[in-house]
């Protein structure tokens, strides 16, 4: 476990250790007496920017696994689960909206919400989801296995 944390430890002192080595270079070669103050910080800048998406690309999840969670409809909030059963009877975003009292931008903000965390792109990819989970959601009316 300690591992990882050491290497990422290691490779930061890396970076630190070249770019404290072209700062000296550049004093060497005398580089800043050419440059305006503004070059340094937008110098800075682009490196702050480069390394937060190599740092986004490497540590971001990359999709959500639904298979070791089980059913991913139970990650909804109890709002989200109210609009995608609206949206599983077929209601139009302005139904939503109006079944709800909200405007119509909330109702799009849950449909996003509800996209990312099923892991869909549409209406019918979480419709589908959505049937899945109540073909496989047991009854808790159902009476108990015999030991």
């Amino acid at each position: 476990m300690a591992y990882p944390i050491l290497k990422t430890s290691f490779k930061i002192g890396i970076i630190t250790a070249t770019l404290m080595v072209l700062y000296e270079l550049s004093n060497l070669l005398l580089i800043y007496h050419y440059f305006k103050f503004e070059y340094y910080i937008a110098g800075a800048v682009i490196i702050a920017l480069i390394t937060g998406i190599i740092l986004a690309k490497n540590y971001h999840p990359k999709t959500i696994n639904h298979s070791e969670k089980g059913n991913p409809v139970t990650d909804l909030t109890n709002k989200e689960f109210q609009v995608l059963v609206m949206i599983s009877e077929g209601k139009s975003n302005k139904e939503i909206a109006s079944l709800n009292f909200v405007e119509i931008s909330t109702i799009k903000t849950h449909i996003n919400n509800i996209y990312f965390k099923l892991g869909v792109k549409d209406r019918k990819g979480a419709i589908e989801i959505y049937r899945q989970s109540l073909s496989t959601q047991k009854s808790t009316l159902s009476p108990p296995s015999v030991i």
